[in-house]
């Protein structure tokens, strides 16, 4: 049995960010989630990080392209660890460590899963939406992970004449030294 959470929820929109953190954000308990009435492809996860981001913040004010149904708990990338799976998951096993992809589940999706979002002590995703988290990441970073790298790899490729901290590659041809 799983114990009783908290989580942030967006109870009214605003005119700006900070005037839905003030008037619009509630901290609230959360029920235990009953690992037992999950979805068959669905994956339970207790947070342990979640990201707060620009976009977090520009969709508690409704200035974001995707605005989600109120009520709904708000942030788009967590990890944490899987407590409970649908009778149909595979390859997730209890206590794996995870992160989720913010575009498949969360406040920014568009599916089912939309009120579930990482300010909360659990969550609940689509099994396609759930990544293993690597041993080298730490729940902060697999959390802030996703954004980060979807921003740092096309800057990195528009700034050329930068030292690459990617080692070289080598290829049928030999060394690339552009890494």
């Amino acid at each position: 049995m799983l114990p009783p959470g908290r989580h942030a929820v967006l109870r009214a929109l605003a005119d700006s960010p900070l005037d839905a953190l003030d008037r619009g954000l509630v901290l609230e308990d959360q029920p235990a989630p009953d690992p037992a009435a999950l979805a068959p492809d669905e994956v339970l996860i207790a947070v342990r990080s979640a990201a707060v981001g620009w976009v977090d913040l520009l969709m508690t004010s409704g200035q974001y392209q995707h605005v989600p149904e109120l009520p709904y708990t708000p942030g788009l990338e967590f990890a944490g660890e899987v407590v409970g799976r649908g009778s149909e998951v595979a390859g997730l096993e209890l206590g794996a460590r995870v992160l989720a992809d913010g575009l498949l589940t969360g406040p920014r999706s568009l599916g089912a899963h939309r009120r579930f979002g990482g300010f909360a002590s659990y969550a609940v995703a689509p099994a396609r939406a759930v990544l293993p988290l690597p041993a080298a990441l730490s729940y902060d970073e697999g959390a802030g992970a996703p954004r980060s790298l979807l921003t740092a790899r096309p800057a990195r490729a528009r700034a050329p004449g930068l030292p690459s901290p990617y080692p070289p590659r080598r290829t049928r041809s030999g060394l690339n030294k552009k890494g």
